[in-house]
């Protein structure tokens, strides 16, 4: 799964890497929990305008008629079974986005967290989104979820889950609002990742420092 991430980056770096017409969000943290706000690049048009907007983490069925009733669990959705669940697969096929970050957290089986990252400064995680509107007040909230997959190479030896990332040359795929969106997943090359141990402050959101990233002795 993919619990807890990172981002310390800018709008103009978002702005450059996603080739976003619009940022509205400058959202950064080295310590971003669900139920949070967090930065999401879509598209929803045909020209290629991607825009940087903020999400709930967590995402919210169209359906669902009040938040009281309505869990903030939906923090992950696992590809395999992405497009039979009645909570992403309408999503999945219409609204997929892309989740900037600078490096994510897993949590070993002896609860030891560990930092994912590469030496560029940015990953994008493959993730959905939805638009809850509040019938009464008309308000809209926009949340989404992260795709997760079975975990490769380095990474399987920390966890066995892992959030799909997709890389640069398969952002416009992506956010495209054509067919054959698990295909291109399944498509994608293996992604290499650097990990290492970090402080057990990350446990807590509270925690928000550039302490939460550093590297500990194993």
């Amino acid at each position: 799964m993919c619990g807890r991430f990172s981002l310390d980056t800018t709008k103009t770096e978002i702005a450059k890497e996603f080739k976003c017409a619009l940022v509205a969000v400058n959202c950064s943290s080295f310590n971003i929990a669900p139920s949070q706000n967090i930065t999401a690049v879509i598209n929803e048009d045909d020209n290629n305008n991607n825009k940087a907007v903020l999400m709930r983490w967590g995402l919210i069925p169209s359906w669902v008629k009040s938040l009281d009733n309505c869990s903030s669990n939906l923090i992950n959705a696992r590809v395999e079974t992405i497009e039979e669940k009645p909570s992403f697969r309408n999503a999945f096929k219409k609204r997929p986005c892309l989740i900037p970050v600078s490096g994510f957290y897993e949590w070993s089986k002896d609860k030891q967290p560990y930092y994912f990252h590469q030496d560029k400064s940015l990953l994008a995680l493959a993730g959905i989104w939805e638009t809850w509107s509040n019938k009464e007040t008309n308000e809209k909230l926009l949340s989404c979820t992260i795709i997760t997959t079975q975990a490769t190479s380095a990474s399987a030896l920390v966890h066995h889950r892992m959030p799909v990332v997709i890389p640069p040359e398969y952002y416009a795929l992506w956010l495209d609002k054509g067919d054959g969106r698990k295909e291109l997943i399944e498509a994608l090359p293996e992604i290499e990742l650097q990990l290492y141990p970090v402080s057990k402050m990350v446990n807590s959101s509270k925690n928000d420092s550039p302490d939460c990233i550093k590297p500990i002795a194993a």
